[in-house]
Order: structure tokens, then C-alpha cells, then sequence
């Protein structure tokens, strides 16, 4: 199955997969300024709706697309891509544990500089919201890592488990700031393959304005535990959200590696580019 799944993807040019990505975000959109017509928006678009869509604790069924296109990978050449897909399902009160979380499904199809294409792992995540005050909220959960990779070069081979925790800061005016840092630890194939141990933090600032357009940063910085090695990219989002009959958010975003450890292995993406789109449903 893995092998028909990547012959099929491969047969498909990076040009004709942001064709197809260009021309779904072009149909949505499309389809939400429809809605917008017949339905006049209640809540209209502001600095509270931004926020309120940016911050990674509101409760919210949630899908969000997002393609990375990589023009520069370090060592390699030729275009690499990832495409992310994440569900996200809100829950105001979960079975065993009694408070508000969000169970979050992601999955990637993947285009390595040589151009193999195919998917890569599939990570599974809980955040359960274990504190709201009036400067932002705190939450902390788990990470499970699956290798789901038709290609070795598309993703690990290995099974990993961690904790994570997320905080945000809402209180701050036009501005918002959120971190969250997930850990990675393999519990699969050591023997064969290693053990492996690191982290990803997330810092995030953003400002926003009245009329919807946001700009900040939302890197992914990442730390082996077991070397100290490091990969810190850098990049600067300008998005815009509004709310139609749903809340949508689209954005771009140039990304840098700004500094990387020597013979660091899982990430080495140099320069590149997202272009992402996502639509909320509130509770």
C-alpha cells in the first residue's frame, strides 16, 4: 500500500501541488466571501476576533493546511516541499480528566530534494487547559509521534512519546505572545536505530490590527538533548483573519535558518516559504 500511495504522489510535480493548494484556498475563499453576502457577519473583524483565532488554547473545531515550499536545503539540491494538514478537536470537558482540551491530528505528504514524494509521520497531541486567568492561560499534555513515512528520507522510523506545555499571554493589548515547547523521545528501534531526545519550542509574537492583518513570528526552534545540538530558523508571518459564516485565517511566511549546529539531522531547510490557510468553527 505505502509503495502505491508514493508512486501515485510521485507522479505529481511540486508545480501541480501548489496549483491544486493555490487553487483550493482560491475556492474557499471564494465560497467564504459568498457566505459573508448572505450573512452579514455578527462579530465582524477586530482586534479580540485576531486573537482570539491565533491563540493555540481557544476551543475551536479547526482545520489548517499549510504548505512549506524549501528552496534551500542545506548539503542537497533541487525543491523540497512539506505539506501539513492539522485537525484540531475541541473538547469543553474531557472523560477521565475534567477540564477543557484540544486533541490535535497531524499529518504531512512530503517532496525530498531528490524529488521522492510521499508522506511523512503523523503526530498526535492533547492539550488539556489546566489554568485561565486574566493575563492568558496555561495547559500542558502529551506528544505521540507515529512513523507513518512511505520513505526513510520523509521521515524517522521510530515511535516517539513526550510531554508538552503551552502559555499564553493575552493581556498585552494589540499584542499577543504564546510559547509552547513539545518533547520528543523515541520508544521504538533504539536497538537498531538509536535513541533519540529533543525538544521544539515555539516562541510566538504577534501584533495585530482593527481591521484583521496581523504580522509576527512563529518559529519552530529545536534542541537535541543528547548532543546539545541546535536548529534555530527565523521568519516573519503577515496574515490576515476575518468571519464570515465560519472564522478563517490566512497567511505567508518567509523563513530563514538562522543558526544551525553542525551535523545537526532534523531540520535542514536553509531558506524557504509557507503559505497557510485555516478555518475555525467555534463551540
Amino acid at each position: 500500500m505505502n509503495a502505491v500511495i508514493q508512486k501515485k504522489w510521485g507522479e505529481m510535480n511540486r508545480k501541480q501541488i501548489l496549483i491544486l493548494f493555490l487553487y483550493f484556498i482560491g475556492s474557499f475563499s471564494i465560497y467564504s466571501q459568498e457566505t459573508e453576502t448572505q450573512e452579514p457577519p455578527a462579530s465582524g473583524t477586530s482586534v479580540k476576533l485576531s486573537q482570539e483565532v491565533m491563540n493555540p488554547t481557544t476551543l475551536a473545531w479547526q482545520l489548517q493546511l499549510e504548505e512549506y515550499a524549501i528552496f534551500k536545503t542545506e548539503g542537497q539540491d533541487g525543491f523540497a516541499q512539506n505539506f501539513r494538514f492539522r485537525g484540531i478537536i475541541p473538547l469543553k470537558e474531557g472523560f477521565l480528566v475534567k477540564v477543557p482540551q484540544l486533541i490535535r491530528v497531524i499529518t504531512f505528504l512530503n517532496t525530498a530534494p531528490d524529488g521522492r514524494t510521499g508522506l511523512g509521520d503523523t503526530t498526535l497531541n492533547q492539550f488539556f487547559i489546566l489554568s485561565k486567568k486574566d493575563w492568558g492561560q496555561f495547559g500542558a499534555g502529551w506528544n505521540i509521534q507515529i512513523p507513518t513515512r512511505t520513505d526513510d528520507q520523509l521521515g524517522s522510523p521510530q515511535w516517539s512519546l513526550g510531554p508538552a506545555f503551552t502559555v499564553t499571554f493575552t493581556n498585552l493589548g494589540k499584542w499577543q505572545m504564546y510559547w509552547i515547547w513539545e518533547n520528543f523521545f523515541s520508544i521504538s528501534g533504539n536497538g537498531k536505530y538509536g535513541s533519540s531526545a529533543y525538544a521544539v519550542l515555539q516562541p510566538n509574537l504577534f501584533y495585530t490590527w482593527p481591521n484583521g492583518v496581523y504580522a509576527g513570528i512563529e518559529p519552530e526552534w529545536q534542541i537535541d538533548y543528547k548532543t546539545g545540538k541546535v536548529a534555530i530558523p527565523m521568519d516573519f508571518r503577515v496574515g490576515y483573519i476575518w468571519s464570515g459564516k465560519l472564522k478563517y485565517n490566512a497567511y505567508i511566511e518567509p523563513e530563514v535558518m538562522a543558526y544551525r549546529s553542525d551535523g545537526y539531522p532534523r531540520n535542514s531547510a536553509n531558506f524557504g516559504v509557507r503559505l497557510g490557510f485555516r478555518w475555525y468553527i467555534p463551540m
